[in-house]
């Protein structure tokens, strides 16, 4: 009995986890669209105050109001709750201890995948752009717009 007590505390602990990073992505999404949390629950059809809870990830958010402020953003359910897994992967990431965080500079983790050398300081060659065209050529859909979206990120 007592050897499942931490299992049970590590997923209420991941379920805590993943609501707070639910929140975060509403307030992402909420704040990248330029919508008031105020707007946001006129738009959903749920009370301020609920929406604030969700947001700071001290309520859990039904099914239903999970769509509703998903419409009201104007992305699937699906959606939103893939970009809450993905601050949860970057936050436990961060969060990994021994060697992990140490990790020694190098080249990026898409460079070392797809085997990319480095460009020149002064300018992209010409060789690098053929290259960069043909592996982009080689990826799925999801995997392109990930790429793309990371790219459009870099850019700022």
């Amino acid at each position: 009995m007592a050897s499942r007590e931490p299992a049970a505390l590590a997923a209420a602990s991941r379920g805590k986890d993943f609501y707070g990073a639910l929140g975060r992505a509403i307030k992402v999404i909420r704040a990248e669209q330029g919508v008031e949390r105020k707007e946001l629950a006129r738009l959903s059809g749920l009370s301020y105050p609920y929406v604030s809870e969700i947001e700071k990830g001290e309520k859990r958010a039904s099914t239903e109001a999970l769509l509703s402020i998903a419409q009201a953003l104007r992305l699937r359910q699906s959606e939103l709750v893939e970009r809450a897994e993905r601050l949860l992967e970057r936050a436990q990431s961060r969060s990994e201890p021994s060697g992990a965080a140490r990790r020694r500079p190098g080249p990026p983790a898409l460079a070392r995948v797809y085997r990319l050398q480095p460009a020149a300081a002064d300018s992209a060659s010409k060789a690098g752009l053929q290259e960069l065209v043909s592996r982009a050529g080689q990826l799925g859909p999801d995997d392109f717009n990930r790429v793309l979206d990371l790219v459009r990120r870099l850019a700022r």
